[in-house]
C-alpha cells in the first residue's frame, strides 16, 4: 500500500489501527485497566499481551506518566510490572508495527483485527478523569488539585494487619487483625475530614474501578458494596463486563480498596472448606453463592458496629464531642453522594433472588471469624 508516496507494510497499518481505536476508546472514557479486564473478557486470554502493548506503546508516545491523572499513571505502572517483556516496544523512535513484531513474535494480523474490532465498538463509559485529549503539557499536582495522599505508613499498617488476616490459619486471630485494621482505618479516615473541614488539606471525591471476574461476580460486588457501606463509599455495578465503580474520598477508596481484597481472599478460602451439605452441580454453586451472600451480609453488620465504636475513639482522641464530630461526617458523605448522582443518574438497586437457606447461613458463621468483634483493644495512632 502507497499512502504520500511512502509504502506502508500491511502489518505496520494494521498496528496504527489498533492505536486509533485504543485513543477512541479513551475518549469515549475508558481507562488502561478497563481496557486489558475487557480485552480478556471479549477475546482469547493471548489477545490481552497484544493490548498490553498498545496501552504501554501509547502511554510513551503521549508521555501519559508526566500528563495523566494519578490513577491513569497507577494503571499504567501495573501494566507495565505484568508485563516487562513488553517494555522492548515503547522505544519512541521504533514504529509500533515493528516493536510489535519485535515483543510478540507469534502475534497475527487476525489477532489485531480482532482486538481493533472489539474496541471500536465499546460504547461510551462515565468518565472518571479527564481523557488524554484533556490532559496538560505537564501534570502540575495529581487531577489538578492538591487532594491528601493517604499517609503510606498507615496504608503499609493496615495491609499488614489484613495480609496477616489472610494467612492465619486461626480463625480467632484473622477476627482480632481485621478488627484492627477496620480501626485504624476508621480512625485515619476520621482524621482526614477534620483536617479537610477545616481547611487544612483537601481530600476531594472521586471514582475508582474495580475489575471482577467469574465465578460469583455477583456476590463478590455484594461484599464490596458492604464495606464500601460501612465506610462512606457508594458502589455501581456493571453486569454486562462485570466492572465495579466505587466513589468516595480519596483516602476512603484506598482503604476500601484494601480491605475487600483481603476479605475476598478470606470469604473463599472459608467456602473452599465449607462441606456444601451433599450438594454437587448446580446445588453446590447455589450453596457457594448463598455462602458469599451471607458473608457480605454479616461483614457488613460488624463493619459498621466497628465503625461506631472507633469513631467514638477518634472523636475523643481529637478532643472533640462525638455531635461536633457528626455533622463534619455527614458532609463528607452527602459530597460523595452528590458526585455519585452526578455520575450515575440513573442507577436502580439491584433486586435479591431465592438463595439457599443453609449456604447463607453458612457464610454469615464464617463471617463473624473473618470480621470484626466487640471488645478489641483500639490500635495506637
Amino acid at each position: 500500500m502507497r499512502i504520500d508516496g511512502t509504502y506502508i507494510r500491511r502489518d505496520e497499518l494494521d498496528a496504527q489501527q489498533l492505536l486509533d481505536e485504543l485513543s477512541g476508546v479513551y475518549e469515549r472514557g475508558w481507562q488502561p485497566a478497563d481496557v486489558l479486564h475487557v480485552t480478556a473478557r471479549s477475546g482469547d486470554t493471548t489477545d490481552v499481551p497484544l493490548a498490553a502493548a498498545a496501552v504501554l506503546f501509547d502511554a510513551q508516545h503521549t508521555r501519559a506518566l508526566h500528563r495523566a491523572p494519578t490513577d491513569w499513571v497507577h494503571q499504567l505502572r501495573a501494566i507495565a510490572a505484568r508485563h516487562p517483556h513488553l517494555t522492548r516496544i515503547t522505544d519512541r523512535d521504533v514504529a509500533f508495527g515493528a516493536g510489535l513484531r519485535r515483543a510478540l513474535p507469534t502475534v497475527s494480523r487476525f489477532q489485531v483485527d480482532g482486538v481493533a474490532f472489539t474496541w471500536k465498538y465499546l460504547p461510551a463509559f462515565t468518565r472518571l478523569t479527564a481523557p488524554p485529549s484533556q490532559w496538560p503539557p505537564i501534570r502540575a499536582t495529581p487531577d489538578g488539585t492538591a487532594p491528601t495522599t493517604p499517609d503510606r505508613r498507615v496504608l503499609d499498617r493496615i495491609r499488614g494487619l489484613l495480609t496477616k488476616a489472610e494467612s492465619t490459619d486461626f480463625p480467632d486471630e484473622a477476627e482480632a487483625l481485621t478488627a484492627k485494621a477496620q480501626e485504624l482505618m476508621t480512625r485515619y479516615a476520621v482524621g482526614a475530614a477534620l483536617l479537610a473541614d477545616t481547611g487544612v488539606s483537601s481530600d476531594p471525591v472521586r471514582g475508582r474501578r474495580l475489575h471482577l471476574d467469574s465465578p460469583y461476580a455477583k456476590e463478590k460486588v455484594l461484599l464490596l458494596t458492604a464495606i464500601g457501606d460501612a465506610n462512606r463509599v457508594r458502589t455501581v455495578w456493571f453486569t454486562r463486563v462485570q466492572i465495579a465503580t466505587i466513589v468516595g474520598t480519596v483516602v476512603d477508596l484506598q482503604q476500601v480498596e484494601m480491605l475487600f481484597t483481603s476479605l475476598l481472599v478470606q470469604a473463599t478460602r472459608a467456602m473452599g472448606a465449607t462441606d456444601t451439605a451433599g450438594r454437587r452441580g448446580g446445588g453446590a454453586t447455589s450453596f457457594r453463592r448463598a455462602f458469599l451472600t451471607g458473608f457480605a451480609h454479616r461483614i457488613g453488620e460488624r463493619l459498621r458496629e466497628a465503625d461506631v465504636r472507633a469513631t467514638a475513639d477518634a472523636a475523643a482522641d481529637a478532643r472533640i464531642p462525638v455531635t461536633d464530630l457528626a455533622p463534619i461526617l455527614a458532609r463528607r458523605s452527602e459530597s460523595v453522594d452528590v458526585e455519585f448522582r452526578r455520575l450515575f443518574p440513573t442507577t436502580r438497586s439491584s433486586r435479591s433472588r431465592g438463595i439457599d437457606a443453609d449456604g447463607f447461613h453458612a457464610g454469615r458463621d464464617a463471617a463473624e471469624s473473618a470480621s470484626l468483634a466487640a471488645g478489641q483493644e483500639p490500635l495506637g495512632r
